[in-house]
This record gives C-alpha cells, structure tokens and sequence, in this order.
C-alpha cells in the first residue's frame, strides 16, 4: 500500500506544485469527505485520506477548488 500511496502523491505533484500545498488541499477534501460529502471517483473501500489524494492525483481536487 506504501507504493501505491507514494506513487499517487507523485501523480498529484504534477498538477499540485508544492508538497505543503498538496497537503493541505488534501486534508480540506479529506475533511469535506468525511463531513458527508460524495466523492468525485469511486472510492470502493479506500479511507478519505486516499480518496482525497486520488482526487488531487486526477486533477478534479486542486487549489482552485479551495477558493
């Protein structure tokens, strides 16, 4: 799983410039996830953690989603 999670963060560096950055963004889908909100890819049995990430890693979560 740590090689997977790894290669996702990867993936979504190319469309999230800065790892601080990507976190954040992240923990704020996480949180909205969590809040009850559905998520943008099917998420099977991944945690919101994950799902956030994948989100970012797509490029359908990114910073102007924040605002």
């Amino acid at each position: 799983m740590a090689e997977k999670i790894e290669e996702i963060t990867c993936q979504a560096l190319k469309h999230i410039k800065s790892r601080y950055l990507l976190v954040r963004v992240a923990s704020l889908r996480e949180r909205c996830l969590a809040r009850g909100d559905r998520p943008l890819i099917s998420s099977g049995e991944h945690k919101n953690s994950i799902i956030a990430l994948k989100e970012c890693a797509e490029g359908l979560w990114d910073v102007k989603c924040r605002e």
